[in-house]
């Protein structure tokens, strides 16, 4: 959503690549499953400084086993120093929704 104020002729050729990937995929299953509901694998991956305020970006996702169950892309909330504090920043700005998960599951019963 960054893009959206100022794009390039860039951003659009991403923006064809896209659409053109999803128009490919329209009919594909998506696969939503669990090997073990006692095993959550949960990966975040935060970059330093990739935006021109000079914030980081954090990807993430969960997952059971099979597909994903929960994903995050997003621009940090803060400015950071280093790439070591971005790891802190975007993990902590992920985690809450590991312990939610977490805590539904148990509402669950399992």
């Amino acid at each position: 959503m960054t893009r959206v104020h100022s794009p390039s002729k860039d951003d659009w050729h991403k923006l064809m690549r896209m659409m053109s990937f999803v128009k490919g995929t329209v009919n594909d299953v998506r696969t939503i499953g669990a090997d073990d509901l006692h095993y959550m694998l949960m990966m975040v991956d935060p970059a330093h400084v990739v935006h021109e305020d000079m914030r980081g970006h954090t990807g993430g996702l969960l997952t059971f086993g099979i597909g994903v169950v929960d994903q995050k892309s997003s621009k940090q909330k803060m400015n950071t120093r280093s790439s070591t504090e971005c790891e802190h920043v975007g993990t902590s700005e992920y985690l809450p929704k590991n312990t939610y998960i977490e805590m539904f599951i148990e509402g669950q019963g399992y």
